[in-house]
């Protein structure tokens, strides 16, 4: 009768090596969420530096919580905020109170906040008729987070928000949650 059979210097470095590559791939595939205050590289030095080379809106379609498709161009004229969150992001749902009251106070200045879920559709819909959400929420998965990737959301963080002017250029990127303050300042500069 022989006992358990030890596993040789071999057999541990390539099982650690599997375990680390599996992890690895896990945290690639995964969305982050972003520790406040950070922004991403890629757009915001355009953003920066007011007029030429500042980037312009990228159209797309995405559907909203009735599945019907919509597109950004609909806001064309209007200072927009593009938010994209998940139900499941504390950060994300922190600041939905405020985009809300903010939306009340300015829709009438053409502001429009256009929230892209990376989410279920049955749990942002439960979201927005329970924290009474007006503004336009577009639902996706995998497309919403290649959305964000087009503008500058390279490693997938949540929340993500976009300003885009109503000239249609990009003014701001911000990883992480929005704070009064940021939301506050970008209403002011652009409305």
């Amino acid at each position: 009768m022989t006992g358990p059979r030890q596993a040789t210097p071999q057999h541990r470095v390539t099982g650690l090596a599997t375990g680390l590559a599996l992890a690895a791939l896990a945290l690639l595939h995964a969305p982050v969420l972003a520790e406040p205050e950070t922004r991403d590289s890629g757009l915001e030095q355009a953003a920066d530096a007011p007029g030429e080379g500042m980037p312009a809106r990228i159209d797309f379609s995405l559907p909203d919580l009735d599945g019907e498709p919509r597109q950004l161009s609909e806001w064309d004229g209007d200072l927009v905020l593009l938010n994209f969150w998940a139900t499941w992001c504390p950060p994300c749902k922190k600041e939905m109170p405020m985009f809300q009251d903010r939306y009340e106070r300015h829709a009438d200045q053409a502001f429009t906040i256009v929230a892209v879920a990376v989410d279920e559709l049955d749990e942002a819909r439960a979201f927005v008729d329970e924290f009474g959400i007006e503004f336009p929420v577009l639902i996706g998965q995998d497309d919403a987070i290649a959305v964000g990737r087009e503008y500058g959301n390279r490693i997938g963080a949540l929340p993500y928000s976009v300003i885009i002017d109503r000239d249609g250029f990009v003014r701001d990127v911000h990883r992480g949650e929005v704070t009064e303050d940021d939301l506050d300042a970008w209403l002011e500069a652009y409305l």
